[in-house]
C-alpha cells in the first residue's frame, strides 16, 4: 500500500511539474512576442518593410492646382509646383513655387460701378433695379484689394504618421500624414484704397451733381482721352509689392506604382509688412507627385 501510495504522490508531482512548465514557457513566450512587437512599432523606424520609404528619396512635388478660399472680392486659381527631400522617413524640406491667376467677383465689379448707369447692367450682386432708387449713382468705391502673383517658399517637411488602409474592402492603400512650415516671398500687385478719381473728384456723391451731397461721379463721365472714370478703368494704379511670408500647412498623400502619390493639402499663407500690418491667405489645392 505504501509503494502505490508512493507512485500516486510521484504522478502528481509530474503532473504539477508538467502544469508548472508549460506555464512558464508561454508566459516566457508571450514576453518574447511582446518585446518583439515592441521592437517593431516603437524602434528607430516607426514601420518596418515600407512599401514607400522616404529617407535619402527626392520627391517631384506637383503639378497641384487649387484656389484661395478668403477673398472676398477676387477668385485666385493656383498652379503650384517643388522638390523635396528627406534625410530620414521623418523629417525633409523642400523648395516650392506657386503661380497666381486672378478672376474678379461680381462685387468687385459691382463696388466699383456702385450703381452707375444701373437701368443698362448691373451685377446680381448690386441688387435688382427695383432696389435701386430712381436715378440713384452713389459712386464707385475702391477699397484695398491684394492680388497675388507668385509665391517662393522653402519649408521643413514633417511625417508623422505612415499607414495603410482597406479602401473598398478590396484594395490596400498606403499613406502620409504630413505637416509643412517654413518662410520665403510673396509678390502682388496691391491696389490701395481711394476716395477720389483720376480727375480729382470725389468718387462718391449722388446724381444729379447739383443735388445734396456735392459733386461725384456721373454715369459716363469720361476724362479728356475717352476713358471712364469709374468701373475697372478708374481704379487706382496697383503697387507692385514683395513680402516676407510664413506658412504652415497639413495634407495627406496617397502612394501607388511604387514612385507615385495623390495628396491634398490646406495651407496659410501670412504676408508681413502689408498696409495692414499682415494679410493672412487659405489654400487648398490637390495634386500628384514622385518619387526618386
Amino acid at each position: 500500500m505504501k509503494h502505490i501510495s508512493d507512485r500516486r504522490m510521484t504522478r502528481r508531482l509530474c503532473a504539477v511539474a508538467a502544469v508548472m512548465f508549460a506555464t512558464l514557457t508561454f508566459v516566457a513566450q508571450s514576453v518574447r512576442a511582446e518585446e518583439e512587437y515592441r521592437k517593431a512599432v516603437e524602434g528607430e523606424d516607426v514601420v518596418r518593410n515600407k512599401l514607400f520609404p522616404k529617407k535619402g528619396r527626392i520627391e517631384l512635388n506637383g503639378p497641384d492646382f487649387g484656389v484661395i478660399l478668403n477673398q472676398s472680392y477676387v477668385n485666385t486659381f493656383l498652379f503650384h509646383g517643388g522638390l523635396n527631400y528627406y534625410f530620414s522617413e521623418v523629417w525633409g524640406f523642400g523648395a516650392e513655387f506657386a503661380l497666381a491667376m486672378n478672376r474678379n467677383k461680381g462685387e468687385r465689379e459691382c463696388i466699383e460701378n456702385f450703381f452707375n448707369n444701373p437701368r443698362k447692367s448691373a451685377a446680381p450682386e448690386c441688387g435688382t433695379e427695383d432696389q435701386v432708387p430712381e436715378g440713384g449713382n452713389y459712386g464707385p468705391a475702391y477699397v484695398p484689394i491684394r492680388e497675388l502673383k507668385y509665391i517662393i517658399a522653402g519649408n521643413a517637411i514633417w511625417n508623422p504618421v505612415y499607414g495603410k488602409q482597406i479602401m473598398l474592402l478590396r484594395a490596400t492603400a498606403y499613406f502620409d500624414v504630413f505637416v509643412t512650415m517654413g518662410g520665403g516671398l510673396a509678390f502682388s500687385d496691391a491696389y490701395p484704397k481711394s476716395s477720389t478719381l483720376r480727375n480729382g473728384k470725389d468718387s462718391r456723391g449722388v446724381f444729379p451733381e447739383t443735388g445734396p451731397g456735392g459733386p461725384g461721379a456721373r454715369p459716363g463721365e469720361t476724362d479728356s482721352d475717352g476713358n471712364l472714370l469709374y468701373g475697372e478703368t478708374g481704379r487706382p494704379d496697383p503697387v507692385q509689392a514683395s513680402n516676407p511670408l510664413v506658412n504652415f500647412g497639413i495634407g495627406q498623400k496617397y502612394h501607388f506604382a511604387k514612385r507615385f502619390n495623390v495628396k491634398a493639402e490646406l495651407r496659410n499663407y501670412t504676408l508681413l509688412g502689408t498696409e495692414s500690418g499682415f494679410d493672412n491667405f487659405f489654400t487648398l489645392w490637390g495634386g500628384f507627385g514622385m518619387r526618386f
